[in-house]
């Protein structure tokens, strides 16, 4: 059995279980099949080239972030990068902390000011994601029907972009007032550990650095539209940049609610948007939501495994590594 019908028997056994849950004999097991079949690997190579692409941004936005505490080379930040975003993946948001554990234990980086950094990158992807919803929204036409559900995600898109500002200007207010804070801290550790998380936020001070933070930021959220875009080609869907772009949103939402190791919102919210903005049949948006997931996910995954394998390491490693603070 070679690699694709393996690929495909895999997607075939998951999507059976949805179906026959959701619409049971109704199912069109014919286009589910061929939707699965008729996948073009070139474009899903070229996805994957720019989900790559898209660690690189990550890695050097977070070399600025990092470098007033800590510099740190690019090459240990990718591999930072894609062990990370493995464990997310894998273990559920639960894998959030392994970023900046890894950083503390293998680059000796101030833990508490790791985790500030990522607090600021994750209020950043959220702007830049809603930022990025208005701009498909303007350029992709939406059938009458879906009008009501547009509504109900512009009225969530502005909460999360005006709560991504407050929590921004909030940190700016933190990072300019932090000393007056904690002389105001009565517990001690309490205290040194505000003092780390405010060191974390010193790109802060320097609007060249803010100004680069916000630049990689972008290039991130282009490189991952660009590769929900030829993965979208790949299934052969001829979608706009933005038409994929709307649907990689959506599929970003619903992967807040991730079952560890299988997804399930990923795969609900890239289904929603599909039949929903863009008529696609059910049996058809499952089979490639099947297929977005893994080629989303999996080579990320990938890497990361590789990575720690060739390294000799493991998760486990990082309870025992000492902690720099």
């Amino acid at each position: 059995m070679n690699w694709k019908s393996l690929f495909l028997l895999i997607l075939t056994a998951i999507g059976i279980i949805v179906a026959y849950r959701v619409w049971g004999s109704d199912f069109d097991w014919s286009l589910f099949y061929s939707s699965l079949w008729n996948i073009q690997i070139g474009w899903l190579v070229i996805s994957i080239v720019a989900t790559y692409l898209s660690y690189v941004f990550r890695a050097i936005r977070w070399q600025i972030l990092l470098d007033p505490v800590k510099s740190i080379r690019i090459r240990p930040l990718i591999s930072a990068n894609l062990v990370g975003f493995s464990a997310i993946f894998v273990l559920g948001r639960a894998g959030e902390v392994v970023r900046p554990l890894w950083v503390a234990r293998r680059e000796r980086a101030p833990l508490t000011a790791a985790v500030a950094t990522i607090v600021v990158e994750r209020f950043l992807d959220t702007f830049l994601i809603m930022v990025f919803f208005g701009w498909s929204l303007l350029l992709v036409k939406l059938p009458a029907a879906a009008g009501g559900t547009v509504k109900i995600m512009k009225d969530t898109a502005w909460v999360s972009l005006i709560g991504s500002i407050g929590a921004l200007i909030f940190l700016f207010f933190f990072r300019s007032n932090s000393d007056r804070i904690v002389r105001y801290v009565p517990l001690a550790r309490i205290a040194s550990l505000l003092k780390s998380f405010s060191a974390g936020l010193s790109f802060l001070d320097r609007g060249t650095s803010l100004a680069l933070v916000m630049a990689h930021s972008v290039l991130v959220w282009l490189a991952i539209s660009l590769s929900f875009w030829f993965m979208m080609l790949g299934m052969n869907f001829q979608f706009s940049i933005p038409a994929a772009t709307l649907v990689m949103v959506g599929s970003a939402i619903g992967s807040i609610a991730q079952i560890p190791g299988i997804g399930g919102g990923f795969q609900a919210g890239y289904v929603f948007c599909m039949s929903t903005f863009f008529s696609i049949p059910a049996e058809q948006a499952i089979a490639t939501s099947l297929v977005a997931w893994v080629a989303s996910y999996g080579p990320t995954v990938v890497a990361g495994s590789v990575y720690m394998i060739s390294q000799g390491l493991s998760l486990k490693d990082l309870r025992t590594a000492p902690v720099a603070e």
